[in-house]
């Protein structure tokens, strides 16, 4: 770790009682520090507030969290910025009665950037699909919350498999993400992506794409589209849009991936 501060002080350090460890109650976002600036800044903002409103924890100033972060970021050419906010210390069990106005916490850390990103983004990566599945919840969906078991125990499969990524289901069978990031794919010369309604993170970079690109359809996907699928990647804040070259070992075309990376460059 690169930098670490809690409320504005440089601490590696939190209060055991922090609803944040104790009950997964806050929201996080991770951002890419290039030449010194958080790509995409005004969005991750706007995402922390949003969390922040749906989870009913008190925000911190837009402003002065964009003054801290681009004061952290302006130190580092390349690097990982997270931002976390927590509900704080206080209340009685799940309830947040009790808690008072200042009681949220804002954790701010920057770390190294995974090197190896460039490299996958130029070759493509090889997808597969994970054997486990993901719950649905219209409270949580699409909302990137701190509780994040579920991708912890997708990581610990994929650490295991021999692919890049894989394609995970939710308990309805309907295809939503990969392990930690957003999916995109054509079929037919359409470009669609999962609706997410009831599970998985609606991205930054997601987001970015479909305004970008007013004709992707988001909708429910089933395996059986990602078969029929003629060409698919993956994307998030910090790989931008990876290619997938491989499905399942099925060979897939990269020709529109990359026109789209050319289209979007200097935007994500």
């Amino acid at each position: 770790m690169k930098y670490c501060s809690v409320n504005g002080q440089q601490q590696t350090d939190i209060s055991i009682t922090d609803r944040g460890l104790a009950y997964g109650d806050g929201i996080f976002t991770t951002a890419k520090i290039l030449n010194g600036k958080v790509i995409l800044l005004d969005k991750h903002i706007e995402r922390l507030a949003d969390g922040c409103q749906r989870l009913k924890i008190q925000a911190p100033s837009r402003q002065r969290l964009m003054e801290q972060l681009q004061s952290v970021a302006k130190n580092y050419p390349l690097a990982v910025l997270k931002v976390m906010i927590t509900a704080g210390s206080g209340g009685r069990g799940y309830s947040r009665l009790g808690l008072n106005d200042n009681a949220t916490n804002l954790i701010i850390m920057v770390s190294d950037f995974p090197n190896h990103y460039q490299a996958l983004a130029q070759r493509g990566i090889d997808l597969g699909d994970s054997k486990q599945q993901i719950a649905t919840s219209s409270m949580l969906g699409g909302l990137k919350h701190l509780n994040r078991l579920e991708q912890v125990l997708l990581r610990a499969e994929l650490d295991e498999r021999i692919e890049d990524d894989l394609v995970v289901t939710n308990c309805q069978g309907n295809v939503i993400e990969a392990t930690s990031s957003n999916l995109f794919y054509w079929l037919d010369s359409q470009l669609c992506t999962p609706d997410l309604s009831n599970s998985g993170v609606d991205g930054i970079i997601r987001q970015t794409v479909i305004a970008n690109r007013p004709q992707v359809k988001v909708c429910k996907t089933q395996p059986g589209d990602l078969k029929q699928a003629q060409a698919m990647f993956i994307c998030n804040s910090l790989m931008g849009i990876m290619p997938v070259k491989t499905y399942n070992n099925r060979i897939l075309t990269v020709d529109n991936v990359q026109q789209l990376q050319r289209q979007m460059k200097g935007l994500i």
